[in-house]
């Protein structure tokens, strides 16, 4: 449906506090600002000293009102109230996991899994993971906290959105209503199902209202987008033309597909998960995601460890959100395996950047061959059939002595033996493992996940 708020050209974003507010205001005065709050520039010790103060304020909030926290804390013999600095907190606080709060919820009925840290009556909204990666998480939102969803209105600004925008947003099921932030920037939010079903309105939308920000991309949405190019002879690169960015997330951009984008003149940005605790986005300069260091704790330790891996090098994933009080993760081991750097972007912005590397529990080992879903992607997408890189690898478990494919194809095949065979031979080359191909068509593919993405990694 296409919504009918106005934003004002005379809304302004407030700076002042955590960055996160809005008010109302001359808006003017902000257009030429690289940044909304100076905390995303500012020295790493500000930063430090701001989370510092925040994790403590935390500690005191969780203590007891978590009760999942409170049981982990308390089996580890640490109470939250006892932490006294950063250094302290990584030095002894206990981790949780995804399996963690699936436990408290299947022991207790709690369909939070323990995290909620607010009475029911309190929340304005529910949302949930898109459950990839197993069944969905549940998040909550009190919408008279500001931004303690997704992301917050700095991303938007910092890819060129400004008052009297309009932004058209093809949402999923992921915590948080983007829409909020759009309003909170002044901007016009079209709102559209994140559906290969719905290109053809979000087409119509295009072209009528022009937006300047395209919230969010997909491979289903791209895969529709093509058809619609192939069939109706849409002009793609005009379709683009008024788009500042064109935001991207769920999984990575195979190469066919990041080509095609090139040749319609898309501006992609993509973004990525911290850790269910926000969103990383990268910046015009492409090197990295930005994470808020004062939106979430990150660490990034080796696997199964407390330990931080160096600057420059890849581990897991761990964060504690600090500005969210309804439902807080408290150092959240997320089985993201990235790669990180403190050194200040060429932006300007001083905050950790990230590289998201994989998942790491889609790594298959076969005959001692480590295989993860990048390895495949680009082999897929070199089979004209297959070129739109819909697939799965069938894991029923780690250490495997064959690669087991589900593969989506396009059209009808005169000879799918014929598409199998190319596909296994291309992947053969790239990947040094030969596979067993199933082939489906890629419009079952898309019904076995979220719609924003398909889970690249199954047990069957």
């Amino acid at each position: 449906m296409l919504d009918a708020a106005t934003g004002s050209p005379d809304r302004a974003l407030n700076t002042s506090g955590n960055g996160l507010a809005y008010q109302a205001g001359n808006a003017s005065k902000w257009s030429d600002r690289p940044w909304l709050d100076p905390i995303e520039a500012a020295p790493h010790d500000q930063i430090e000293a701001r989370q510092e103060a925040m994790l403590l304020d935390q500690m005191q909030w969780i203590a007891t009102r978590s009760a999942v926290v409170r049981d982990l804390w308390a089996a580890a013999g640490v109470d939250p109230l006892s932490i006294t600095s950063l250094a302290d907190f990584k030095a002894r606080a206990p981790f949780m996991d995804k399996d963690a709060i699936r436990a408290f919820r299947d022991r207790t009925g709690d369909p939070f899994g323990g995290v909620l840290c607010v009475d029911r009556d309190e929340l304005h909204n529910i949302g949930s993971s898109s459950g990839t990666t197993g069944d969905p998480t549940i998040f909550a939102e009190r919408w008279d906290r500001g931004y303690e969803g997704p992301f917050t209105p700095r991303e938007y600004w910092m890819l060129g959105l400004r008052p009297g925008d309009y932004v058209l947003e093809m949402s999923t099921v992921m915590r948080g209503i983007g829409h909020r932030i759009t309003r909170a920037a002044g901007a016009v939010p079209l709102l559209l199902n994140h559906d290969p079903n719905e290109v053809e309105t979000a087409v119509d939308l295009i072209l009528k209202y022009r937006p300047t920000i395209f919230f969010h991309l997909s491979s289903p949405v791209i895969y529709g987008l093509e058809r619609m190019e192939r069939e109706k002879g849409i002009d793609m690169v005009d379709l683009f033309s008024s788009f500042r960015a064109c935001v991207y997330g769920g999984e990575p951009i195979g190469p066919r597909m990041q080509a095609t984008l090139d040749r319609w003149g898309a501006k992609v940005f993509e973004f990525s998960s911290l850790g269910d605790s926000g969103t990383i986005w990268e910046c015009e300069h492409g090197d990295g995601f930005h994470a808020w260091e004062d939106v979430g704790l990150v660490e990034v330790l080796k696997p199964g460890t407390d330990e931080p891996v160096p600057d420059g090098e890849g581990g897991e994933l761990v964060v504690t959100a600090l500005h969210n009080k309804t439902d807080p993760l408290i150092r959240y081991r997320s089985g993201d395996f990235v790669r990180h750097t403190r050194v200040p972007c060429a932006c300007g912005r001083t905050h950790v950047r990230l590289w998201p590397l994989g998942r790491l529990g889609d790594e298959v080992v076969v005959n001692g061959k480590s295989v993860l879903p990048r390895d495949v992607w680009t082999a897929v997408e070199q089979v004209a059939e297959t070129s739109a890189g819909l697939f799965q690898i069938i894991r029923p478990q780690r250490e495997l002595t064959e690669l087991k494919l589900r593969v989506g194809y396009e059209g009808d095949p005169p000879d799918p033996a014929d598409v199998a065979r190319r596909v296994a031979d291309e992947v053969e080359a790239r990947v040094g493992v030969r596979p067993q191909v199933e082939l489906t068509p890629n419009s079952e593919l898309i019904k076995l996940g979220p719609p924003h993405k398909i889970p690249r990694v199954a047990k069957a």
